[in-house]
């Protein structure tokens, strides 16, 4: 069968360019494939496994995406179907292209007693070398990884290549680790903005409306600020409290309490922190075992008030001990205002009050707001779904006379809001997995359309609601069932219904009504997976409405907009050096959710990743929220910023990874450069001392000794001072400072053999400033792989310290006082110690000097500790921002 397949049509360039690039991978036996919604991923996993030539199974997360493979393979590779055998669905009976779920594999692998596992690994070794072809494997339960990775690991032959439209970006470090560890590192990679440039995706904008919480959850942060505020007040004058820090063995002796300090270094430093505020004299010797002074400590937040009183509570009540009654005074005055979590103390936004905003009732309103503008900017034109989380059928009017009171936000009280607001008289529907609603003009359409497909009426029952006039519920039997979710996708699209509702796993994924041009995301859902696969619903062309432009809207409730973006991201990353943080409010959720799509910007001509593409917010939510309107009602500009952005851009261009710094270690080669022109300059001086004392009577041989040892001293240095201004010179600029760190990390990786002698010689930086103002490194040349190597190495040593196994210190007077530089060794550089020393020999004669230190010796791990002291008292300062841009 694999020799007869033949695709049948015409390659889009970008699957063209995907392709091209597979054959240069093809000498691997790990392909990692990203493909966005709409670019025919199917289509060439299919070519694949045809070029890779080998009998293949095919795993799919779900039985519409397995049966999608079934369908694809005729008409588009095959002009007739398979003979028997060729074409499997049976595990027990693997063909030539066997396609099954992961599921079905679960229940093989679970069963092992009966063997079936074992011998559908004997059947595919029977039929020769393998592919294995990963479909979406990052949907995978738990339990079904395990059987996955199960058969890779008793296939070690198998050329294995993964598919996705939707990859783990946000995934914390543990999953995408092993995420990566199975698929491999992304190799090919078709981004939306190419999709677009082809017309295979229409034109599209995000947009954010913000609203105010409700009167009773203002009360509730009212509550805790206040209460807050005076736990804090009296933290910070309680005597004797501040005393037994004070007299704390690790204050008092921390040398001796090394270990327990390098465990837990920002318990440590948390002590300091509020000792400072609370304006205590402070130790000198945690100070000098910090390496940081009481000007240079981090300031007092709610972060490190967390970190000290959850240490005092649970992490390290035993080492910190206090009496019964403090402890229980300090936790009677934070559980009444929900900040214990979990066996926690969770002064920010914790999980409850998260999901409170998250939920909030408030959001009914924008949802209308949204519903009223587009139906105003489109008429009798709008297709508008809105997606949310539950269905809340209960909350369904039980009299005409009821008022709406939802208890949270979900698919009926969405419905009732836009029904009673009575929106230019557009037609409203509810589609879920158990609830469907239609207005009675929709209901008759809907037994046409049952009809024509040749199902009976009695199949279909509409019920009237009573307390909603001019409504039904729908339910379906037999044949009707199946098919209930086409019919009413039908009404939708050809206008029957203008505004539908419904629950995003039930439209989210698999729902296809290209007419969709409005789209409210009501989901509480910050996961890039479930969020790229709804914003797909939106996204893609309409041939029965080619000038198309879709609007996608995020909803966020916050007591008050940060002036500037800037400020926001500094109150959301203040501390947080570790992965896998839970969403701690609304605007972290879409700063979560911003970060893996890429759109064009409110601001320029320029398509990136990232919540800032949207410009600068207004203090005032309603400010702000006009402002999208407006931007959003003018869909002809949305398009004319689309084109202007592909215009412009290379003509082949695609999305690329970028790291965009706040930092660079130019500062080093300044350094170098005073000092030396410091010695140089002595010795000079010295030099002309010398001379003259040999013009002194009696002082003539003195006079010659020291001219001679200040000569040798002025020529010893000169080389070095050479150098140090070559360095200067190379790097004096921040542009030609980061391009020598990006140099010194490639020629490193080189050397390790990470990235190929033709890639280095090809690899070529660019330093550009985007249209924000930011400057940006951009890699050419190299694969998808290395460039995703290279960009992540780069974040590595130019981002704040967090626990890397090789430290760069670089330790230097400046203006009388001493400071220490501290720079992490890229994790792919630090397995190896000569890797790490390679890289560093590098740095030296690239960047300025330096030294290396293994950070899990005793030593190690106390510059550890200060460099991540001072990665917190630069906090933003050393941010690394990684994205996508179209480039």
């Amino acid at each position: 069968m694999l020799s007869r397949m033949r695709f049948s049509g015409v390659w889009r360039d970008y699957q063209a360019r995907a392709l091209e690039e597979f054959d240069r991978h093809a000498a691997d036996r790990r392909l990692h494939v990203v493909a966005a919604p709409g670019s025919g991923k199917t289509v060439l996993g299919l070519e694949l496994m045809r070029r890779l030539g080998q009998p293949a199974l095919v795993l799919a997360p779900t039985r519409t995406i397995r049966d999608q493979w079934c369908s694809r393979l005729v008409p588009h590779f095959l002009p007739e179907p398979p003979q028997p055998g060729e074409l499997s669905s049976d595990l027990a009976a693997p063909g030539a292209m066997t396609v099954a779920t992961y599921q079905a594999l679960h229940a093989l692998w679970t069963d092992a007693e009966d063997g079936r596992f074992a011998a559908l690994v004997t059947r595919l070794e029977a039929i020769g070398p393998v592919s294995l072809l990963l479909d979406e494997a990052h949907h995978l339960r738990r339990e079904w990884w395990n059987a996955l990775q199960a058969l890779v690991d008793a296939l070690p032959g198998a050329h294995l290549v993964a598919l996705t439209a939707t990859p783990p970006y946000d995934a914390p470090h543990a999953e995408w680790a092993r995420y990566e560890a199975l698929c491999g590192p992304i190799d090919l990679e078709i981004g939306v903005p190419e999709l677009v440039r082809n017309g295979d995706l229409c034109p599209h904008q995000d947009h954010v409306v913000v609203s105010r919480p409700d009167a009773d959850t203002l009360a509730l942060l009212d509550r805790r600020r206040k209460g807050f505020a005076a736990l804090v007040a009296e933290l910070r004058s309680d005597a004797p409290f501040l005393d037994g820090l004070e007299r704390h063995p690790w204050l008092t002796d921390p040398r001796r309490n090394l270990e327990p300090i390098l465990e837990a270094p920002e318990m440590l430093s948390a002590v300091m922190v509020h000792l400072a505020a609370a304006r205590r004299p402070l130790p000198r010797a945690p100070l000098d075992l910090l390496g940081a002074s009481r000007r240079t400590l981090p300031a007092p937040s709610l972060f490190w008030l967390e970190v000290l009183l959850d240490g005092l509570l649970y992490r390290h009540r035993d080492a910190f001990p206090m009496t019964r009654e403090r402890r229980t005074a300090i936790k009677a005055a934070l559980e009444p205002l929900g900040l214990i979590e979990g066996g926690r103390v969770r002064l920010r936004e914790g999980r409850s009050l998260f999901r409170r905003m998250a939920a909030s009732l408030a959001k009914l309103d924008s949802i209308v707001d949204i519903a009223r503008r587009e139906a105003e900017c489109l008429g009798e034109g709008l297709r508008l779904v809105v997606l949310s989380d539950h269905v809340r059928a209960a909350d369904l009017p039980r009299s005409r006379s009821a008022r709406l009171a939802p208890a949270k936000l979900g698919v009926v009280p969405i419905f009732e809001a836009l029904r009673r607001a009575r929106i230019g008289r557009q037609p409203i529907g509810v589609l879920t997995g158990g609830l469907v609603i239609l207005p009675s003009a929709a209901a008759m359409a809907l037994r046409t359309q049952a009809r024509r497909r040749g199902l009976a009426d009695a199949l279909i029952a509409a019920h009237p609601i009573l307390a909603c006039p001019g409504f039904f519920r729908i339910s379906a039997s037999g044949a009707a069932e199946a098919v209930l979710v086409d019919l009413v996708t039908t009404l939708f699209c050809t206008g029957e219904i203008r505004i539908l509702v419904g629950t995003q796993a039930l439209l989210g994924e698999g729902w296809d009504a290209p007419a969709v041009n409005s789209l409210v995301l009501a989901s509480n859902s910050a996961a890039f997976m479930l969020s790229n696969q709804m914003r797909g619903r939106a996204i893609r062309i309409d041939p029965a409405c080619p000038g198309k432009v879709a609007n996608i809207w995020h909803l966020a409730t916050v007591e008050a907009l940060p002036s500037a973006w800037g400020t926001l991201r500094r109150r959301l990353d203040w501390g947080r050096l570790d992965d896998g943080d839970e969403p701690g409010s609304d605007l972290d959720l879409l700063d979560r959710r911003f970060r893996a799509f890429e759109g064009v910007a409110n601001w320029g001509p320029q398509i990136l990743s990232g919540l800032e593409r949207l410009g600068l917010p207004d203090p005032d939510p309603e400010a702000w929220n006009a402002r999208s309107f407006a931007i959003a009602g003018d869909r002809p500009g949305i398009r004319a910023r689309w084109e202007r952005s592909l215009g412009e851009a290379a003509p082949h261009a695609h999305v690329r990874e970028i790291v965009a710094p706040r930092y660079a270690p130019r500062v080093l080669a300044w350094r170098d450069t005073l000092r030396w022109l410091g010695i140089t300059a002595a010795a000079s001086g010295a030099l002309a001392a010398a001379d003259a004392l040999r013009g002194i009577d009696g002082l003539g041989g003195i006079g010659a000794a020291a001219m001679a040892a200040a000569g040798a001293g002025a020529l010893a240095a000169a080389p070095n001072l050479l150098r140090a201004a070559w360095l200067l010179i190379r790097n004096g600029s921040l542009e030609g400072s980061l391009e020598q760190v990006a140099r010194a990390v490639l020629e490193a990786l080189n050397a390790a053999e990470l990235v190929s002698d033709d890639e280095a010689e090809c690899a070529r930086f660019e330093i550009r400033r985007s249209l924000a103002g930011r400057h940006v490194v951009v890699v050419h040349g190299v694969s998808r792989a290395t460039e995703h190597v290279l960009i992540e190495a780069m974040a590595e040593i130019l981002g704040p310290v967090r626990n890397p196994r090789y430290l760069l210190v670089r330790r230097s007077w400046l203006w009388g006082r001493q400071r220490a530089d501290y720079h992490a060794v890229p994790a792919a550089l630090a397995r190896r110690k000569e890797w790490a020393e390679q890289f560093h020999t590098l740095w030296v004669r690239r960047v300025g000097s330096s030294r290396l230190v293994f950070a899990r010796t005793a030593e190690g791990r106390l510059l550890l500790l200060r460099a991540r002291v001072q990665a917190f008292a630069a906090g933003f300062q050393r941010r690394v921002d990684r994205q996508s841009a179209w480039l």
